[in-house]
């Protein structure tokens, strides 16, 4: 039954209650902005420009899908990384920030430390020694998928002065934050990388590189920025960790194929990720490479994969050929699966918010794999194939991907509860038990646990959840068995507010 509560609360349970208590509280704000727990959606570097991207934007709406966040995608410069917009293709930057900003849309730019050798400001950089040298101090050039290009030495004071009046060309604009993109490793290729201050290490590299982006955002733009970068990535079975962990509230995992082993390969970097103790991240729904066809992944492939980034602390769609989910059919059946998976996970954005300060605060991930943590000798013998992506986000919710077009997936259920089955809160699951499921496309292998007290933010009528209606408040998901007692509570995290301590005690009527 549904009950209006003290603090105008929702609560959804099964069974009479008795009492509900909201003890004044204060807790502390969430310490990121809860967009990064939003939709984002791009548009690879071949097709985007201020046109195609506000038009882009403008369609997700259109279709009722929700869209928090946009990604300009490389190609956006007149020359890669000297932060100048390329007039021809974004004629007003300053138009088509305010346009995004107008539908609470946020806008994040492509970048990276890596300058290319025939970009306006390469020159001043290598002539003044602003770049990485090799281990003869002579100009280190790397080959990489934008041509070629020097990387900015992060250990020399006046590079970084200057670096940064590069990027306030692109910040004067009232931009959000950055995709910072992953050409920290081609340090990896100089025997001896030299700084300004003698050998850097990759993982010095990184973090500097990831950490400035970061850091000088928020200095100039305010604590409501973020950046997009790569928690852990690998490459076969050996995985780096790109990003220092304090910039990681919304990361995503690399390129991927846009095939069911493309999706797989996203979940083995979910666990690395996870178990390098990254907070938040997500991954390419889809994948971002090109596939076959003239979409270039197939209906299925995309639907599992965005019900996945529904389940993910961050769901971003974008990267080569089809990601519009109303392009994939006639009967616009992906289109209203899309629509409702990203509506569920705007839903779940105040628990998200609330694991991913949790996480970031205690140095963990708001992603616990079922599976045991392998190492780099695990990898070698097995090939990385472990026996489950099954994860719980967050303490209450467990997440078991569908990685075949068969639409079945093993599920074993974490003993000490029972789980109940997020679409149908009639169907429970014993914890310690292994079950064989048949998962309809228009659903996902997804389940809370018994007791748990999850806090969601319903703005439209969601079976068994509540109804439009309760836009602008709290919904409290609670489900209990029939004749029992339970005591159960939650913290909920805002990022501007004090918080909530919900503490629910309720006796179970026996006839």
């Amino acid at each position: 039954m549904s009950l209006i509560l003290p603090l105008v609360v929702f609560i959804t349970v099964t069974g009479a209650y008795s009492e509900y208590v909201v003890p004044p509280t204060r807790l502390r704000p969430a310490p990121y902005p809860e967009w990064a727990h939003y939709h984002w959606v791009w548009l690879s570097n071949d097709r985007a420009s201020q046109a195609s991207m506000t038009q882009y934007a403008q369609q997700y709406l259109d279709h009722g899908i929700k869209v928090g966040a946009v990604d300009i995608d490389s190609g956006w410069s007149t020359g890669f990384n000297n932060f100048i917009f390329d007039a021809e293709k974004y004629p007003n930057a300053t138009t088509m920030v305010d346009f995004f900003h107008s539908k609470d849309i946020k806008i994040i730019l492509w970048a990276t430390s890596m300058i290319d050798t025939d970009s306006t400001n390469y020159d001043e950089a290598n002539s003044k020694g602003y770049l990485i040298r090799d281990v003869l101090g002579k100009e280190a050039v790397f080959s990489w998928w934008h041509g070629k290009g020097g990387l900015l030495d992060y250990t020399n004071p006046d590079a970084v002065d200057w670096w940064h009046h590069q990027m306030d060309k692109a910040l004067v604009y009232g931009i959000d934050g950055w995709k910072c993109d992953g050409t920290d490793p081609y340090i990896l290729e100089l025997i001896l990388p030299l700084g300004k201050r003698g050998i850097v290490t990759r993982k010095q590299y990184s973090d500097a590189y990831y950490g400035d982006f970061f850091n000088y955002t928020r200095k100039q733009r305010g604590n409501e920025t973020l950046i997009m970068s790569r928690p852990a990535d690998g490459f076969g079975p050996i995985f780096l960790d790109f990003s220092p962990h304090y910039v990681m509230y919304s990361g995503w995992v690399g390129d991927d194929d846009p095939t069911f082993d493309g999706l797989e390969s996203a979940l083995k970097s979910y666990l690395q990720s996870a178990w390098a103790n990254f907070a938040n991240f997500g991954s390419d729904i889809g994948g971002y490479r090109s596939g076959s066809g003239s979409l270039g992944r197939t209906k299925e492939l995309f639907i599992r994969w965005a019900q996945l980034g529904a389940f993910s602390p961050l769901m971003e769609n974008g990267g080569n050929m089809e990601h519009r989910p109303w392009k994939f059919d006639t009967t616009n059946q992906t289109l209203d699966i899309y629509r409702k998976f990203v509506d569920v996970h705007y839903q779940l954005v105040p628990y998200l918010l609330t694991t991913g300060s949790h996480a970031m605060e205690t140095g963990t991930s708001s992603i616990t794999p079922l599976a045991m943590h392998e190492n780099f000798i695990d990898k070698i013998i097995d090939d990385f194939k472990p026996p489950t992506y099954n994860y719980l986000l967050g303490e209450n919710v467990l997440v078991a991907p569908i990685i075949s077009n068969t639409s079945t997936v093993q599920v074993t259920f974490p003993s000490g509860s029972s789980w109940i089955y997020w679409w149908n809160h009639t169907i429970l699951y014993t914890g310690g038990s292994t079950y064989t499921l048949s998962i309809p496309l228009d659903e996902f292998s997804v389940f809370f646990k018994k007791g748990s007290f999850l806090p969601l933010r319903v703005t439209e009528d969601t079976p068994g959840l509540g109804e439009a209606g309760f836009a602008g408040h709290m919904r409290w998901l609670l489900h209990l068995p029939p004749f029992s007692n339970i005591t159960s509570s939650t913290i909920i995290r805002e990022r501007n507010g004090s918080g909530i301590i919900a503490s629910c005690w309720l006796v179970i009527d026996v006839q």
